[in-house]
Protein backbone atom coordinates (compact mmCIF):
# COMPACT_ATOMS: atom_id res chain seq x y z
CA UNK A 1 0.00 0.00 0.00
CA UNK A 2 1.77 2.85 -0.98
CA UNK A 3 1.32 6.34 0.87
CA UNK A 4 0.00 9.63 -1.26
CA UNK A 5 2.82 11.86 -2.57
CA UNK A 6 3.88 15.50 -1.05
CA UNK A 7 2.27 17.99 -2.08
CA UNK A 8 5.34 19.98 -3.98
CA UNK A 9 4.68 22.82 -1.00
CA UNK A 10 5.25 19.97 1.14
CA UNK A 11 8.43 19.24 -0.19
CA UNK A 12 9.65 22.84 -0.41
CA UNK A 13 8.79 23.23 3.55
CA UNK A 14 10.44 19.79 4.28
CA UNK A 15 13.89 20.95 2.18
CA UNK A 16 13.65 24.15 4.18
CA UNK A 17 13.80 22.17 7.30
CA UNK A 18 16.58 19.98 6.60
CA UNK A 19 18.48 23.41 5.85
CA UNK A 20 17.54 24.38 9.17
CA UNK A 21 18.16 21.02 11.13
CA UNK A 22 21.83 21.22 8.88
CA UNK A 23 22.70 24.81 10.24
CA UNK A 24 21.60 24.07 13.76
CA UNK A 25 23.75 20.94 13.52
CA UNK A 26 27.18 23.42 12.55
CA UNK A 27 26.18 25.41 15.26
CA UNK A 28 26.42 23.05 17.72
CA UNK A 29 29.73 21.91 16.40
CA UNK A 30 30.84 24.48 16.29
CA UNK A 31 30.64 25.93 19.78
CA UNK A 32 31.08 21.98 20.76
CA UNK A 33 35.22 22.89 19.33
CA UNK A 34 35.15 26.15 21.23
CA UNK A 35 33.96 25.25 24.63
CA UNK A 36 36.68 22.34 24.08
CA UNK A 37 39.74 24.92 23.92
CA UNK A 38 37.72 26.47 26.20
CA UNK A 39 37.76 23.59 28.78
CA UNK A 40 41.84 23.77 28.34
CA UNK A 41 42.05 27.22 29.09
CA UNK A 42 40.05 26.53 32.17
CA UNK A 43 42.06 24.10 33.59
CA UNK A 44 45.23 26.20 33.49
CA UNK A 45 43.61 29.18 34.66
CA UNK A 46 42.33 27.37 37.76
CA UNK A 47 45.76 25.40 38.38
CA UNK A 48 47.66 29.14 37.94
CA UNK A 49 45.36 30.02 40.51
CA UNK A 50 45.50 27.10 42.79
CA UNK A 51 49.43 26.43 42.61
CA UNK A 52 49.68 30.05 44.26
CA UNK A 53 47.06 29.68 47.09
CA UNK A 54 43.96 31.43 47.83
CA UNK A 55 45.45 33.07 50.64
CA UNK A 56 44.09 36.41 49.73
CA UNK A 57 41.35 38.36 48.75
CA UNK A 58 42.88 38.60 44.95
CA UNK A 59 42.85 35.39 43.76
CA UNK A 60 39.59 34.12 45.77
CA UNK A 61 37.84 36.70 43.42
CA UNK A 62 39.81 35.27 40.28
CA UNK A 63 38.56 32.06 40.59
CA UNK A 64 35.35 32.82 41.13
CA UNK A 65 34.99 34.71 38.21
CA UNK A 66 37.22 32.06 36.10
CA UNK A 67 34.46 29.29 37.24
CA UNK A 68 31.55 31.74 37.00
CA UNK A 69 32.49 32.50 33.39
CA UNK A 70 33.42 28.68 32.85
CA UNK A 71 29.82 27.40 34.07
CA UNK A 72 27.78 30.16 32.05
CA UNK A 73 29.68 29.40 28.81
CA UNK A 74 29.17 25.70 29.31
CA UNK A 75 24.98 26.67 30.05
CA UNK A 76 25.32 28.42 27.01
CA UNK A 77 26.58 25.01 25.49
CA UNK A 78 24.15 23.09 27.12
CA UNK A 79 21.10 24.73 26.28
CA UNK A 80 22.44 24.98 22.64
CA UNK A 81 22.99 21.26 22.71
CA UNK A 82 19.57 20.51 23.77
CA UNK A 83 17.71 23.32 21.17
CA UNK A 84 19.48 20.99 18.49
CA UNK A 85 17.40 18.35 19.52
CA UNK A 86 14.29 20.02 20.07
CA UNK A 87 14.89 21.03 16.47
CA UNK A 88 14.85 17.89 14.92
CA UNK A 89 12.18 16.13 17.28
CA UNK A 90 9.78 19.31 16.19
CA UNK A 91 10.51 19.47 12.55
CA UNK A 92 10.71 15.85 11.67
CA UNK A 93 9.12 13.60 14.62
CA UNK A 94 6.22 15.53 15.75
CA UNK A 95 3.56 13.88 13.53
CA UNK A 96 0.38 15.62 15.29
CA UNK A 97 1.44 18.67 13.83
CA UNK A 98 0.78 19.61 10.33
CA UNK A 99 4.52 20.00 8.58
CA UNK A 100 3.55 24.06 7.48
CA UNK A 101 3.18 24.52 11.15
CA UNK A 102 5.87 22.62 12.90
CA UNK A 103 8.30 25.65 12.34
CA UNK A 104 6.50 27.75 14.25
CA UNK A 105 6.32 25.19 16.71
CA UNK A 106 9.95 24.78 17.11
CA UNK A 107 10.62 28.76 17.35
CA UNK A 108 7.92 28.59 19.97
CA UNK A 109 9.88 25.99 21.64
CA UNK A 110 13.06 28.04 22.07
CA UNK A 111 11.80 31.54 23.31
CA UNK A 112 12.47 30.62 27.29
CA UNK A 113 16.04 29.22 26.19
CA UNK A 114 17.05 31.88 23.95
CA UNK A 115 16.07 34.51 26.94
CA UNK A 116 17.79 32.76 29.06
CA UNK A 117 20.67 32.48 26.81
CA UNK A 118 21.05 36.18 25.89
CA UNK A 119 20.97 37.20 29.79
CA UNK A 120 24.32 34.86 30.29
CA UNK A 121 25.99 36.67 27.26
CA UNK A 122 25.83 39.91 28.21
CA UNK A 123 26.50 39.03 31.95
CA UNK A 124 29.75 37.19 30.55
CA UNK A 125 30.46 40.42 28.25
CA UNK A 126 30.18 42.87 31.21
CA UNK A 127 31.98 40.80 33.99
CA UNK A 128 34.90 40.41 30.92
CA UNK A 129 35.00 43.91 30.57
CA UNK A 130 35.18 44.35 34.07
CA UNK A 131 38.52 42.57 34.36
CA UNK A 132 39.78 43.87 31.20
CA UNK A 133 39.46 46.95 32.89
CA UNK A 134 40.84 45.96 36.24
CA UNK A 135 43.69 45.12 34.42
CA UNK A 136 44.32 48.34 32.67
CA UNK A 137 43.67 50.23 36.08
CA UNK A 138 46.38 47.90 38.18
CA UNK A 139 49.08 48.35 34.73
CA UNK A 140 48.23 52.60 35.56
CA UNK A 141 49.15 51.90 39.14
CA UNK A 142 45.70 52.14 40.00
CA UNK A 143 44.82 55.54 38.62
CA UNK A 144 40.66 56.14 38.05
CA UNK A 145 41.66 58.86 35.77
CA UNK A 146 43.36 56.35 33.79
CA UNK A 147 40.24 53.99 32.77
CA UNK A 148 37.70 56.82 32.78
CA UNK A 149 37.01 56.64 29.34
CA UNK A 150 36.86 53.05 29.75
CA UNK A 151 34.52 52.62 32.11
CA UNK A 152 32.18 55.53 30.88
CA UNK A 153 31.98 53.51 28.04
CA UNK A 154 31.06 50.25 30.25
CA UNK A 155 28.74 52.02 32.00
CA UNK A 156 26.70 52.97 28.35
CA UNK A 157 26.99 49.18 27.74
CA UNK A 158 25.62 47.73 30.83
CA UNK A 159 22.77 50.32 30.58
CA UNK A 160 22.08 49.41 27.32
CA UNK A 161 22.36 45.70 27.69
CA UNK A 162 19.86 45.87 30.51
CA UNK A 163 17.62 47.22 28.11
CA UNK A 164 18.06 43.91 25.80
CA UNK A 165 17.46 41.80 29.00
CA UNK A 166 14.21 43.41 29.81
CA UNK A 167 13.30 43.40 26.30
CA UNK A 168 13.45 39.34 26.08
CA UNK A 169 12.06 39.15 29.29
CA UNK A 170 9.17 41.09 28.30
CA UNK A 171 8.76 39.30 25.14
CA UNK A 172 7.56 35.93 26.99
CA UNK A 173 4.84 38.02 28.72
CA UNK A 174 3.91 41.29 26.83
CA UNK A 175 5.97 44.15 25.32
CA UNK A 176 6.37 47.28 27.66
CA UNK A 177 5.26 50.54 26.07
CA UNK A 178 8.04 51.98 23.53
CA UNK A 179 9.45 48.51 23.31
CA UNK A 180 9.30 48.63 19.57
CA UNK A 181 11.34 52.18 19.41
CA UNK A 182 13.62 50.84 23.08
CA UNK A 183 14.44 46.89 21.70
CA UNK A 184 15.59 46.28 18.06
CA UNK A 185 18.60 48.87 19.23
CA UNK A 186 19.40 48.08 22.63
CA UNK A 187 21.57 44.51 21.70
CA UNK A 188 23.46 46.16 19.08
CA UNK A 189 24.42 49.81 21.31
CA UNK A 190 25.28 47.19 23.98
CA UNK A 191 27.82 45.45 21.93
CA UNK A 192 28.82 48.17 19.96
CA UNK A 193 29.57 50.24 23.69
CA UNK A 194 31.63 46.34 24.45
CA UNK A 195 33.99 46.17 21.67
CA UNK A 196 34.79 50.37 22.60
CA UNK A 197 35.53 49.31 25.87
CA UNK A 198 37.99 46.81 24.87
CA UNK A 199 39.02 48.69 22.19
CA UNK A 200 40.30 51.66 24.56
CA UNK A 201 41.58 49.41 27.10
CA UNK A 202 44.17 47.78 24.49
CA UNK A 203 44.95 51.33 23.44
CA UNK A 204 45.98 52.25 27.05
CA UNK A 205 48.38 49.39 27.70
CA UNK A 206 49.38 49.50 24.29
CA UNK A 207 50.92 52.73 25.17
CA UNK A 208 51.79 51.55 28.24
CA UNK A 209 53.98 49.15 26.49
CA UNK A 210 55.28 51.21 24.43
CA UNK A 211 56.26 53.62 27.04
CA UNK A 212 58.00 51.30 28.67
CA UNK A 213 59.92 49.50 25.94
CA UNK A 214 61.45 53.49 24.92
CA UNK A 215 62.75 53.41 28.81
CA UNK A 216 64.09 50.01 28.87
CA UNK A 217 65.98 50.69 25.72
CA UNK A 218 66.77 54.26 26.83
CA UNK A 219 68.09 52.49 29.98
CA UNK A 220 70.04 49.52 28.07
CA UNK A 221 68.10 47.12 29.85
CA UNK A 222 67.59 43.36 28.77
CA UNK A 223 63.86 42.82 27.67
CA UNK A 224 62.03 42.05 31.13
CA UNK A 225 59.05 40.11 31.86
CA UNK A 226 56.98 43.24 32.53
CA UNK A 227 58.00 43.91 28.81
CA UNK A 228 56.43 40.30 27.95
CA UNK A 229 53.19 40.56 29.65
CA UNK A 230 52.84 43.81 27.97
CA UNK A 231 53.00 42.46 24.56
CA UNK A 232 51.19 39.73 25.32
CA UNK A 233 48.24 41.72 26.25
CA UNK A 234 48.29 44.33 23.37
CA UNK A 235 48.40 41.23 21.19
CA UNK A 236 45.65 39.23 22.37
CA UNK A 237 43.51 42.84 23.56
CA UNK A 238 43.88 43.80 19.47
CA UNK A 239 42.82 39.87 18.36
CA UNK A 240 39.81 39.58 20.81
CA UNK A 241 39.03 42.91 19.32
CA UNK A 242 38.48 41.66 15.78
CA UNK A 243 37.00 38.07 17.46
CA UNK A 244 34.40 40.58 19.11
CA UNK A 245 34.29 42.57 15.87
CA UNK A 246 33.03 39.78 13.60
CA UNK A 247 29.88 39.65 15.89
CA UNK A 248 28.14 41.94 13.85
CA UNK A 249 27.48 39.71 11.69
CA UNK A 250 25.02 38.42 14.03
CA UNK A 251 23.08 41.58 13.84
CA UNK A 252 22.88 41.59 10.11
CA UNK A 253 19.60 39.20 9.70
CA UNK A 254 20.95 37.01 6.58
CA UNK A 255 18.07 34.58 5.13
CA UNK A 256 18.27 31.28 5.31
CA UNK A 257 19.07 30.52 1.88
CA UNK A 258 22.45 33.06 1.90
CA UNK A 259 25.42 31.52 1.95
CA UNK A 260 26.49 33.89 4.96
CA UNK A 261 24.35 32.41 6.83
CA UNK A 262 26.78 29.36 7.39
CA UNK A 263 29.44 31.96 8.49
CA UNK A 264 26.80 33.12 10.99
CA UNK A 265 26.03 29.65 12.33
CA UNK A 266 29.68 29.78 13.20
CA UNK A 267 30.55 32.99 14.40
CA UNK A 268 27.64 33.28 16.21
CA UNK A 269 27.88 30.58 18.98
CA UNK A 270 32.03 31.61 18.88
CA UNK A 271 30.64 34.55 20.76
CA UNK A 272 28.84 32.89 23.34
CA UNK A 273 32.34 30.99 24.33
CA UNK A 274 35.04 34.43 23.60
CA UNK A 275 33.13 36.17 25.85
CA UNK A 276 34.13 34.11 28.65
CA UNK A 277 37.55 32.83 27.37
CA UNK A 278 39.36 36.23 27.23
CA UNK A 279 38.94 37.58 30.18
CA UNK A 280 40.19 33.59 31.30
CA UNK A 281 43.21 33.98 28.86
CA UNK A 282 43.91 37.23 30.71
CA UNK A 283 44.34 35.74 33.75
CA UNK A 284 46.19 32.89 32.36
CA UNK A 285 48.34 35.62 30.48
CA UNK A 286 49.29 37.11 33.91
CA UNK A 287 49.90 34.11 36.38
CA UNK A 288 51.89 32.10 34.10
CA UNK A 289 54.13 35.18 32.73
CA UNK A 290 54.29 35.90 36.60
CA UNK A 291 53.36 39.60 36.90
CA UNK A 292 50.77 41.50 38.63
CA UNK A 293 47.92 40.61 40.23
CA UNK A 294 47.60 42.78 43.54
CA UNK A 295 48.27 39.92 45.99
CA UNK A 296 48.92 42.24 49.11
CA UNK A 297 49.69 38.74 51.30
CA UNK A 298 52.98 38.53 49.69
CA UNK A 299 54.17 41.83 51.98
CA UNK A 300 52.43 41.06 54.71
CA UNK A 301 53.80 37.61 55.12
CA UNK A 302 57.42 38.77 54.57
CA UNK A 303 59.33 40.36 57.46
CA UNK A 304 61.56 42.09 54.84
CA UNK A 305 61.25 43.71 51.46
CA UNK A 306 61.51 42.01 48.56
CA UNK A 307 63.51 44.27 45.82
CA UNK A 308 65.07 44.27 42.53
CA UNK A 309 68.85 44.84 42.37
CA UNK A 310 71.77 45.14 39.70
CA UNK A 311 74.70 42.99 39.12
CA UNK A 312 77.24 43.88 37.21
CA UNK A 313 79.17 41.47 35.24
CA UNK A 314 81.82 42.51 33.24
CA UNK A 315 80.58 45.57 30.61
CA UNK A 316 77.26 44.48 30.63
CA UNK A 317 74.96 44.83 33.01
CA UNK A 318 71.99 42.27 34.14
CA UNK A 319 68.60 42.47 35.50
CA UNK A 320 68.32 39.77 38.39
CA UNK A 321 65.71 39.47 41.38
CA UNK A 322 66.24 37.89 44.69
CA UNK A 323 64.15 36.50 47.32
CA UNK A 324 63.57 37.27 50.73
CA UNK A 325 61.82 35.36 53.63
CA UNK A 326 60.74 32.64 50.99
CA UNK A 327 58.67 35.29 49.15
CA UNK A 328 58.62 35.33 45.28
CA UNK A 329 59.25 38.84 43.69
CA UNK A 330 56.33 39.31 41.50
CA UNK A 331 56.44 42.96 39.68
CA UNK A 332 53.30 44.82 41.14
CA UNK A 333 52.96 47.87 37.98
CA UNK A 334 54.77 48.69 34.99
CA UNK A 335 55.08 52.06 36.61
CA UNK A 336 57.46 50.65 39.47
CA UNK A 337 59.62 48.74 36.57
CA UNK A 338 60.42 52.61 35.40
CA UNK A 339 61.06 54.31 38.37
CA UNK A 340 63.91 51.32 38.89
CA UNK A 341 65.57 52.06 35.49
CA UNK A 342 65.06 55.89 36.31
CA UNK A 343 66.90 55.58 39.80
CA UNK A 344 69.20 53.11 38.09
CA UNK A 345 70.28 56.06 35.60
CA UNK A 346 71.28 58.28 38.11
CA UNK A 347 72.76 56.17 40.91
CA UNK A 348 73.44 52.48 40.15
CA UNK A 349 73.70 49.85 43.03
CA UNK A 350 76.80 47.37 43.79
CA UNK A 351 76.21 44.17 45.53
Amino acid sequence: MSSAPLSETDELTLKSYGLNIMLRTLRVVAESIFFSAYGILFALAVYSILRKGLRSRGPIIMLVLVVYFYATCATQWALNFSDAFKNVHHLLMDLDTPIQDRLDLENKSRAPGSAAQEALWVSNMILGDSVVIWRTWAIYQRRILAISVPCVLLFTSFVFVLMDVVCNISELNSPFPGSHKICPAADIVGWAFSVATNIACTVLIGFKAWQHRKRMRDSNMPQMPTEKILSLLVESGFIYSLLWLSQVIAYTGFSTVSPWHWVYEVLDPMGNQIAGMYPTLIIVIVNFKRTAWEEASSHSHSGTSSNPRFKRSGPAERFSYHRHGGVSIQLETVIEMDNIVKSNDKEPTHL
